[in-house]
């Protein structure tokens, strides 16, 4: 072997190096771009919880798993109320900015267990697997007054200042669906707002059954 042959073999190695190099890169940046898609996918993207369609994924989920190993699972409806007046007095860029507070600080609040969408405008629902009665409440008082803080830093305590309402309630058996328990606890959340909101009430399936008889 010559030198220039060997010169030769030692470029096209150092090249070959080279394009294994930009190839792993490329691979690695694929393999980004494909995580933030799917995380673009299930998250919204002004409050970046899950978005509606997502969670009601896993909703679903979440039901059979509670049925079938007859565990806890509380529900919760969040309304952030007033947000029409927000935004025609603050205008839509500062509403926005308060629902993105209370997103990120639902997030803060809930456990790494729980789940939280963003099922309307200004609705969140959140579900609490594993969680009895007294674990259920404590957590949706800790949002009431953390969501409403951050939305009130968010706009700098200028009234108008959006309220939080929150209906509770818990799944059970006879929710043959997640749309079921959750107009049981959407009931429990107007019921809270026209009590003034920034508070929470909870509605068992029994009552909530009494009140529609």
């Amino acid at each position: 072997m010559t030198t220039q042959d060997a010169k030769t073999i030692d470029g096209l190695k150092a090249e070959l190096s080279r394009l294994r190099e930009m190839l792993s890169i490329t691979e690695d940046n694929l393999r980004t771009s494909q995580d933030e898609v799917m995380r673009l996918s299930t998250m919204d993207s002004l409050t970046g919880v899950l978005n509606r369609r997502h969670f009601m994924d896993i909703a679903d989920q979440e039901i059979s798993r509670a049925r079938r190993y007859k565990r806890p699972l509380a529900i919760l409806v969040i309304g952030v109320d007033n947000m029409k007046i927000t935004n025609e007095v603050h205008g839509s860029e500062k509403g926005d900015l308060a629902l993105e507070a209370m997103g990120a600080a639902a997030l803060h609040t809930l456990r790494t267990t729980d789940f939280v969408g963003r099922t309307a405008g200004a609705e969140f629902t959140v579900m609490l697997p594993e969680t009895e009665h007294d674990g259920c409440m404590i957590l949706a008082e800790r949002l009431v007054l953390e969501l409403a803080r951050v939305a009130g830093e968010a706009l700098k305590g200028a009234p108008p200042l959006p309220k939080v309402s929150i209906g509770a309630t818990h799944f059970v058996r006879e929710d043959v669906i997640f749309d079921t328990v959750h107009q049981r606890a959407d009931m429990s959340m107007d019921r809270a707002r026209a009590n003034g909101g920034d508070r929470v009430l909870y509605i068992s399936a029994e009552e909530a059954e009494k009140l529609e008889a």
